[in-house]
């Protein structure tokens, strides 16, 4: 039977998750934070180590640096044949409206911002079929790819699901007054801490197998597990958890919609500590087994056995 294997690298605070479709193409969900060091990998350096010349697919399920900048790198080195963004091409205001504010983290989201943008020009000027995500927005608007049984569903958001940071987005690129200057600085502030609440959700699953369905959770937050948990069954078997474990991503009430058996959490080992007191209680609600995909060195990998769908966490497949 064709099979879709799945890797969740260590990309230590991040995510980057690559699916290898049956004809041997690859498709990266997010791409980590872009450090190259020993002690993490990166999916630029994943596809040189593998010989991999292009992406199939390459997606981005919101924008944040650990999901984005991986991404970039890519971009710039390898060519991507299909891409699914989150939301279309924007005109951001002078850079100097943040750097005349003086505030350096409102500074850090512009680019952040400015980086979304020159992956887009990047991707367009190589050619790239680009897909907005509002192209996904219903039931039957959702199927990402779909290859020799192997699927792969845009589960969230769908039209009418409420897009928090980009309504603020919205506010940032309407302001035209030096006046409003503070108000494009505090409003960079509020894109980026409510820019998880627009991120995706995936779920990849083999038609002829109901229990082996992996589901891709970005860095979704309590409120739209809810919202989807309501109109879909998203029962999975392995579920790559949302927001690096944090509570208002990995609790009892989501692990209650997903009842996974396996949970992969994208997080250094390192900054993992913090979370581990909460994660001994949701021990106690679930027979799943966790990962910390940041506790794989260079010299480690882990497989799970998954039906037609084997996951890898590690370096390589």
């Amino acid at each position: 039977m064709p099979s879709a294997n799945v890797q969740f690298l260590n990309v230590g605070w991040g995510d980057a998750h690559l699916i290898q479709l049956p004809s041997g193409g690859i498709c990266l969900i997010d791409g980590g934070d872009g450090t190259f060091t020993e002690d993490q990998d990166h999916p630029l350096s994943w596809m040189n180590r593998n010989r991999v010349d292009q992406l199939e697919w390459m997606i981005l399920t919101h924008i944040h640096e650990d999901h984005i900048n991986g991404l970039l790198d890519v971009a710039k080195a390898k060519p991507v044949i299909k891409a699914v963004l989150p939301y279309e091409p924007f005109l951001l205001p002078p850079i100097a409206w943040t750097d005349n504010q003086g505030d350096s983290f409102a500074e850090r989201v512009y680019h952040m911002l400015a980086s979304y943008v020159e992956l887009i020009q990047v991707l367009s000027e190589q050619g790239t079929a680009i897909i907005w995500r509002s192209a996904y927005g219903s039931s039957e608007d959702s199927v990402i790819w779909t290859e020799e049984g192997m699927t792969l569903t845009h589960l969230y958001p769908w039209q009418g699901d409420p897009l928090p940071a980009y309504e603020v987005l919205q506010d940032i690129l309407s302001y035209s007054m030096e006046s409003e200057h503070e108000e494009v600085v505090e409003n960079l502030t509020r894109f980026f801490e409510l820019s998880n609440h627009d991120s995706s959700v995936y779920r990849l699953h083999a038609m002829e197998e109901a229990n082996t369905s992996v589901l891709f959770g970005g860095d979704q937050l309590e409120p739209g597990w809810e919202r989807l948990a309501q109109r879909t069954d998203i029962r999975s078997r392995v579920w790559k958890v949302s927001h690096h474990g944090m509570e208002d991503g990995f609790n009892a009430r989501i692990l209650s919609w997903i009842e996974p058996e396996h949970c992969i959490i994208p997080i250094s080992l390192q900054s993992s500590e913090v979370f581990q007191e909460n994660w001994s209680r949701l021990r106690s609600c679930t027979n799943a087994s966790f990962y910390i995909t940041g506790s794989y060195t260079s010299e480690e990998t882990d497989l799970i056995v998954n039906g037609s769908l084997p996951i890898q966490l590690g370096f390589g497949f």
